[in-house]
C-alpha cells in the first residue's frame, strides 16, 4: 500500500479546508493533511510536517501565497506547490506561475484539483528520477575519468583515420609520445611520434584495422643515460563486428626489463665464473650420477682417467683408483646425510696433488636431492709448508725468527731476535706479541697483514718496532701461517731481516730533500716580496704621479669658468679618493728588504688596522737581543698582516693581542681574537691560513690553532732561530 501524500493547507478558513479535504477523500486520493491559518503556523508546519505538496490560499491576515511560496522554495527546493484561491486577475496568475508555482485553482472550480495534485506529484517524482539518474551518470562517468586517468597505463583511442580522440594523461607523458609537437583531441597520430616511427606505426594500424592485435616492447633513451622500456598492445575497436577505431596502450616495464637483464646478466656471469675458475665445481644426485659440473671438472675427470664423465653417468664408475674411489663414497654418503664438511684429499703419482674439497647437500623443498662439490687445489700451500719446516732450522741461525700461536702469544723466539729487540727469551716466550710495540704500521697496512694470514697466505712488507728501551729499529718481515687440517691457521713464524741503517739512510735523503724544498719556498716568498716591492713603487711613483697631474689639470680647468668647475669637481674627488688609495695600497706592498726595524713595522701595521677597523690591539714585542735574519722578519710581518686580514674579514672581534717573544733558541708569534671563532676541522673557504702554514714551515716553524665556533681564534707560530 503507497504511503499516503502529505499535504499542507495554508488555509484561513476551515469551511474551505473541510471543503478540499472531502473532495481530495472522495477521489480515493490517499492523503495525510495539517493545516495552517498563518505565517507563524505554516512556519512551524514547514519544520516539522516534511509535507509533499502545499495547497495555498492567496490571501490571508497579514500573509499571502507569494511570501509562502518563497518560504517553502528555500526550505525545500523543487517541492510542489499549488495555490487554492477565489477569483485572481491573469496578470497574478502568470506571475504566481513565473515565481515558481506548480498551479493555480480557482476554489470555484475545485473538481480539477485532484488531476492536479496527481499532475504535479508526479512531474516532481520525474525530476527526482531524471536528477538521480543524472547524478548516477555524472558519478559514474567521474569514477570511469578518475581510473581512466590513475591507471599505471597510457590509454589512445583513434577512429579509423589515426585521429586522436581521446587519451589520457599517461599516455601524454610516456616516452613514446615525447615530441616539440602537444598531442591535442582531433590531432593525427602521425604528427606527434618520431618521424623515424610513422612508417612502423602505419603498419601496425593496418594489422589492427584487419582486426589483428598486436603486442611489442620497445626501449627508449629517457635521458641521464637511462634507458626506459615500455610495453605496447595495439588492438581494434570493434562494433556489431566492425572495426570502427584503435585503442594503444602503453605500461612503463623498465624496472621489470632491469630485473630481467640483471638476472640475464646474473645468469651469464654466472656461468662464466664457474666455467672460468681453476677449481672444479660438480654436483651429485643420491644414486651417484653427474648432474652437473664446470670446465674445470671436466678437464680434471679427462686428465685423471683418459676419458669425458657426461652427465647422467656414475661419478664412482671412472677409473679414479679404487682406494679414492672409496674415499669418495664415503663423502658423498656424509653429505646425503645433511652433513656439509671439508676434507683434504690427496692424489698421489702421477700427479702428487693436494686439494681442499667442500662437500655440502642439496635440497629440493626439504627433500635431499643430492651433494654439491667445490674443490680446490692446495698443493702449493703444501709444499710451501714443507719448505717452511725443512728451511726453519737454517733460518734461525741466520735471520730474526719468532713463532706465535693462533691467540698471538709468542712460542719461540732465536738469538737474533732477542739481540735486536733487547729482550731476553724468557721475557719474551708466553708474552702477548704487542710487547714488541709496532710503530708506523697501523690502519690499512694492519689490517691487510691480519686478513692475510689469517686466510692461511704468507705477507711480506716491512714495519718497524720498538727495543725494550724504546729505540725504533725497522725489519723486513715475511709471515707464514702453519694451518690445520680445516686449513685454519695454527700458528705464525716470523722470519726478519735488519734493515734499520737502510731506512736511516732513507729518512736523511727525505729531511735533505724537505729542506732542499723549504729552501726553494723561501726563495718563492722573497722574489714575492721583490715583486710586491717592485709593484708597490710603481704605483707611488708613477701611476700615482699621473693621477696627481690629472688632477691638477682638473682643478686648472675648473678655473676657468663655474659651468666647467662643477663638472670636473665630482670627477677631481674620485681621483683624490683613488690617489688615497693608492698611497695606502703601496705602503702595505712595500717593505724594507735590509737592515727591517720589525717592531715599528707591526706597530704600524697595528695602527693602520685600528684606525680602519675601531679594534683595540694590545701589542708586545721583545726578541731579548736574539738575532733575527731581515729574511725571517719579513716573513713574521707577513704571517702577522696576513692573519689580521683573515680578522677583519671573518672574526668580528673587537679585542686582538699580538706577542713577538724570542725565548730558548726559538721566536713564539701569537695572534689572538675575541671574535666568533671557527671549526678547526671544517674546510676552509679562503687561503689565508694556508698562506700562514706554507710561510711558517718553510723556516722550520710550526703552526698551532685554537678556535672553536663563539670562541675567538688563538693561532702561535714556532720558528727555530738557527
Amino acid at each position: 500500500m503507497p504511503e499516503p501524500v502529505r499535504i499542507l493547507m495554508l488555509e484561513d478558513s476551515d469551511t474551505d479546508a473541510e471543503m478540499i479535504q472531502l473532495l481530495l477523500g472522495r477521489e480515493e486520493l490517499a492523503c495525510e493533511f495539517i493545516l495552517a491559518k498563518n505565517k507563524e503556523t505554516f512556519t512551524v508546519a514547514l519544520a516539522r510536517f516534511y509535507p509533499d505538496i502545499i495547497l495555498s490560499d492567496h490571501s490571508l491576515p497579514q500573509f499571502n501565497s507569494v511570501e509562502a511560496l518563497a518560504m517553502a522554495r528555500k526550505q525545500f527546493p523543487g517541492i510542489p506547490f499549488i495555490i487554492v484561491t477565489g477569483t485572481v486577475s491573469e496578470e497574478f496568475a502568470a506571475e504566481i506561475i513565473k515565481s515558481g508555482a506548480d498551479d493555480y485553482i480557482l476554489k470555484d472550480r475545485l473538481a480539477r484539483l485532484p488531476n492536479a495534485i496527481k499532475t504535479v506529484i508526479q512531474r516532481r517524482k520525474s525530476e527526482i528520477e531524471k536528477q538521480e539518474a543524472e547524478q548516477k551518470i555524472r558519478r559514474s562517468e567521474a569514477n570511469l575519468r578518475t581510473i581512466f586517468e590513475n591507471t599505471s597505463e597510457g590509454f589512445l583511442l583513434m577512429d579509423r583515420d589515426a585521429v586522436v580522440m581521446a587519451f589520457n594523461s599517461k599516455a601524454a607523458d610516456y616516452t613514446f609520445f615525447r615530441n616539440k609537437n602537444r598531442m591535442r583531441i582531433g590531432d593525427s597520430i602521425y604528427n606527434v611520434i618520431e618521424k623515424d616511427r610513422i612508417v612502423f606505426l602505419k603498419e601496425l594500424i593496418t594489422m589492427a584495422l584487419r582486426g589483428e592485435s598486436i603486442q611489442y616492447d620497445r626501449s627508449y633513451d629517457a635521458g641521464n643515460g637511462k634507458t626506459a622500456w615500455i610495453d605496447f598492445y595495439v588492438a581494434p575497436v570493434i562494433d556489431v563486428d566492425k572495426v570502427t577505431g584503435i585503442c594503444m596502450t602503453g605500461r612503463d616495464i623498465t624496472e621489470k626489463k632491469i630485473l630481467e637483464q640483471a638476472r640475464e646478466f646474473d645468469r651469464n656471469n654466472l656461468k662464466a665464473l664457474i666455467n672460468n675458475t681453476n677449481d672444479p665445481m660438480w654436483s651429485v644426485d643420491t644414486n651417484h650420477k653427474l648432474i652437473t659440473s664446470n670446465e674445470a671438472f671436466d678437464t680434471m675427470v679427462e686428465r685423471m682417467t683418459g676419458k669425458p664423465l657426461r652427465k647422467e653417468n656414475d661419478v664412482l664408475a671412472g677409473d679414479f683408483g679404487a682406494e679414492l674411489l672409496n674415499d669418495f663414497r664415503k663423502y658423498y654418503e656424509r653429505a646425503f646425510s645433511g652433513e656439509s664438511f671439508t676434507e683434504i684429499v690427496y692424489s698421489g703419482f702421477p700427479w702428487d696433488t693436494w686439494s681442499e674439497i667442500s662437500f655440502y647437500p642439496i635440497y629440493n623443498r626439504n627433500i635431499l636431492t643430492g651433494a654439491a662439490c667445490f674443490s680446490h687445489d692446495i698443493t702449493w700451500r703444501k709444499k710451501a709448508e714443507k719448505e717452511i719446516t725443512d728451511y726453519k732450522n737454517a733460518l734461525d741461525q741466520s735471520s730474526i725468527v719468532a713463532v706465535t700461536d693462533r691467540c698471538g702469544l709468542i712460542k719461540h723466539v732465536n738469538n737474533n731476535f732477542c739481540k735486536i729487540s733487547g729482550y731476553t727469551a724468557e721475557e719474551l716466550v708466553g708474552s702477548d706479541h704487542h710487547i714488541i710495540n709496532c710503530d708506523g704500521y697501523t690502519g690499512y697496512a694492519t689490517n691487510h697483514l691480519w686478513k692475510t694470514i689469517f686466510n692461511g697466505n704468507i705477507w711480506r712488507g716491512e714495519f718497524c718496532s720498538k727495543t725494550k728501551s724504546g729505540t725504533p729499529y725497522w725489519v723486513d718481515t715475511t709471515i707464514v701461517p702453519f694451518l690445520d687440517e680445516n686449513g685454519k691457521p695454527v700458528q705464525y713464524v716470523e722470519i726478519s731481516n735488519d734493515i734499520t741503517a737502510r731506512k736511516m739512510m732513507e729518512q736523511e735523503i727525505i729531511d735533505q730533500k724537505i729542506q732542499e724544498q723549504k729552501k726553494i719556498a723561501r726563495t718563492i716568498i722573497k722574489t714575492q716580496e721583490r715583486e710586491r716591492n717592485y709593484i708597490g713603487q710603481e704605483l707611488h711613483d708613477n701611476i700615482n704621479q699621473i693621477l696627481v697631474g690629472a688632477k691638477i689639470y682638473l682643478s686648472s680647468a675648473g678655473n676657468k669658468s663655474s659651468e666647467i668647475e662643477g663638472l670636473v669637481k665630482y670627477p677631481g674627488e674620485l681621483i683624490g679618493k683613488a690617489i688615497e688609495e693608492m698611497r695606502s695600497l703601496s705602503s702595505k706592498l712595500v717593505t724594507p728588504l735590509k737592515d727591517i726595524n720589525l717592531n715599528d713595522l707591526v706597530q704600524r701595521l697595528i695602527d693602520d688596522f685600528d684606525k680602519s677597523q675601531s679594534i683595540q690591539t694590545i701589542f708586545t714585542y721583545n726578541l731579548r737581543g736574539n738575532p733575527v735574519s731581515d729574511e725571517l722578519k719579513l716573513n713574521i710581518y707577513r704571517t702577522i698582516q696576513e692573519q689580521l686580514n683573515n680578522i677583519a674579514k671573518h672574526a668580528q672581534a673587537k679585542n686582538i693581542t699580538i706577542s713577538i717573544q724570542a725565548d730558548k733558541g726559538s721566536i713564539n708569534i701569537l695572534v689572538e681574537d675575541d671574535g666568533q671563532g671557527f671549526d678547526t676541522n671544517g674546510k676552509r673557504k679562503g687561503i689565508g691560513i694556508s698562506n700562514i702554514l706554507n710561510r711558517v714551515e718553510s723556516f722550520n716553524g710550526q703552526v698551532t690553532i685554537e678556535s672553536s665556533p663563539g670562541n675567538g681564534c688563538k693561532i702561535s707560530f714556532d720558528i727555530p732561530l738557527n
